[in-house]
């Protein structure tokens, strides 16, 4: 697309579509007359010159972020540089993903024991556990922290509010490189501006609920924000960068897997983990050995056949990946087949990279 604006040929524009120049000869000549039917509406002819339709203009500019990620994200900046505000969530990540790991996610994994029967523990029900199992100290979290306060947001829309946010398409004829380049600079600032107002808006909205979800509890939850990690009966979660995302995870304690000829091996400890972010699928967090694990290090992907990871983060998507990663681990290798990375015995016609002889379990213990 750069090459074509910098070009000097002249191009040409009808019903929203862009013509491209046709290099035309006499074997040009014979196929469009040949399939005359085929080609009507495809091709123009102006001053002697063949042009052929090639690309939706409206189209061009709705995908421009993703055709030249560059130039886009120079004509955002110079967009949005006059704005007074931008979308940080104050000195305080509390967002959507933080509440749904402690009220929906948490909750499943962690259940109160009634006789037979396990429930899961109701949303004052996990503050109140949360408070009995750490320290919460009394602060006017409320006061100071900027994301409470939605003003400059509304304040930042409505200055977006009065740019022009409108485009129309070229005029239908011939359109230089200079005159195109020029009308889609000013089609992609319209369009950013009514996409960064509509991100405001929708941020002061997320903003209004959430606090107003969280007003009761804001001690609680703002403390555990700050802190970005929690732990409680072995499910816990920790924040990754400054914003709100996390690694979930739960813990698998000691546990043992046979190998070919029923010798025993027990695993230590670890935490499998789902992060709330693309691509969703569980890691190990410790340096672990595994059958499926491809290596002796920490983070690593555990291997699963046969599985579609989610392409979103909901509470549903991430018990789903921990529970199939946890399954994985504990109840997944098959002593017979010997399927993953690894065996836990050592066949000869496999060329051993991990080994397991540390946690084989011997007779007498």
């Amino acid at each position: 697309m750069r090459r074509l604006l910098e070009s000097g040929t002249d191009l040409f524009v009808e019903s929203g579509f862009l013509y491209l120049p046709l290099l035309f000869d006499s074997a040009m000549e014979r196929e469009i007359q040949t399939n005359s039917d085929s080609t009507r509406g495809c091709l123009v002819q102006i001053d002697g010159k063949h042009y052929v339709k090639t690309l939706s203009l409206s189209s061009l500019v709705a995908n421009y972020g993703k055709i030249n990620k560059s130039m886009y994200g120079r004509i955002r900046s110079t967009v949005v540089r006059g704005m007074s505000v931008t979308l940080d969530g104050g000195s305080i990540p509390l967002g959507w993903k933080l509440i749904t790991i402690l009220f929906h996610i948490m909750p499943y994994f962690i259940r109160k024991k009634r006789g037979l029967e396990r429930k899961k523990f109701g949303r004052q029900e996990i503050l109140k556990l949360i408070a009995e199992k750490v320290a919460i100290p009394s602060k006017d979290y409320e006061g100071r922290d900027t994301f409470f306060d939605v003003r400059p947001l509304k304040q930042a829309a409505k200055e977006l509010e009065r740019l022009d946010s409108q485009w129309a398409l070229p005029k239908d004829g011939v359109i230089s490189p200079g005159e195109l380049s020029s009308w889609l600079k000013r089609a992609l600032e319209s369009q950013i501006i009514a996409e960064e107002r509509t991100r405001l808006l929708q941020e002061v909205h997320k903003r209004e609920q959430l606090v107003a979800a969280v007003k009761e509890d804001l001690n609680i939850l703002l403390y555990i924000a700050e802190q970005g990690s929690l732990e409680i009966d072995g499910f816990g979660f920790t924040r990754i960068g400054k914003g709100d995302d996390y690694l979930i995870y739960k813990r698998s304690g000691e546990y043992i897997l046979k190998d070919y000829y029923g010798r025993s091996y027990l695993f230590p400890d670890c935490r499998v983990a789902v992060p709330t972010f693309n691509p969703f699928r569980p890691v190990v967090m410790e340096k672990y050995k595994h059958p499926f694990l491809y290596a002796h290090a920490s983070g690593q992907e555990i291997c699963l056949t046969k599985f579609s990871p989610p392409q979103e983060f909901s509470a549903k998507n991430s018990i789903l990946v921990l529970e199939e990663g946890f399954n994985a681990l504990l109840y997944g290798y098959d002593a017979r087949r010997r399927r993953g990375y690894h065996s836990l015995d050592d066949p000869r016609r496999y060329v051993k990279t991990v080994v397991f002889d540390d946690y084989r379990i011997s007779k007498g213990e």
